[in-house]
């Protein structure tokens, strides 16, 4: 019998969705709950593979560096603040650009004020599956079973209040692009191990559940 040509072995698209990569950092505030461990282990059983880990605590030049000041960035970051207020039945009259900077400057101070669990996730999708496992901006509306809504009760209402970052334990690359520009920024090449697991066969391999013979 002809052997059946294996489609991820050969198209450039599939290994790229199957070898893709997020950056996910334990803030300060998981690590001082001692939230490392079961942090980990939700990402580790959807699926994704661990193939960067280190602690660090950021100085002031690698926060000005992950955090962007494109004007563009800022404001749609404002907006999306914007509309997850309004969700949440409060106002702001500052413009997206103005609440962007405001976020920005809160989320630097809040990223450095303590060691941080840096790591990089590989996986089929891994960006999207990494936020999913995430959960919302806002603990109090993150999805159940996400690790915002399961271990964290802060809330954008209060950090406003008090003028500072919700404390929402996770930061996760939004978009593959980003993904590639923060990974870049907190791991060098040799920190990234390149390694198989079962992982790979299991999920990764299209030819794992034929029967023998017809490979």
């Amino acid at each position: 019998m002809p052997k059946i040509q294996n489609s991820s072995q050969v198209n450039p698209r599939i290994q790229e969705i199957k070898r893709q990569r997020s950056l996910v950092l334990i803030k300060p505030d998981g690590v001082q709950r001692s939230l490392v461990g079961d942090i980990i282990g939700r990402f580790e059983k959807c699926g994704l593979k661990l193939v960067a880990m280190k602690m660090i605590w950021p100085d002031k030049v690698l926060v000005e560096k992950h955090y962007s000041t494109d004007v563009g960035y800022l404001t749609e970051l404002g907006e999306k603040a914007k509309a997850g207020m309004a969700k949440s039945g409060l106002s702001d009259s500052r413009t997206p650009l103005q609440i962007g900077k405001w976020i920005r400057s809160q989320l630097g101070r809040y990223l450095s004020i303590g060691p941080v669990v840096a790591m990089v996730w590989q996986g089929t999708n891994s960006v999207a599956n990494v936020r999913q496992v995430v959960g919302g901006t806002n603990p109090v509306t993150a999805d159940i079973g996400s690790i915002r809504a399961d271990l964290s009760i802060d809330t954008i209402e209060i950090a406003n209040l008090e003028g500072r970052s919700v404390r929402n334990l996770i930061h996760a690359s939004s978009d593959p692009d980003e993904a590639k520009r923060e990974i870049e920024l907190w791991f060098s090449k040799s920190e990234i191990s390149e390694y198989e697991n079962v992982m790979d066969k299991v999920l990764h391999d299209a030819e794992w559940d034929m029967p023998k013979g017809k490979k």
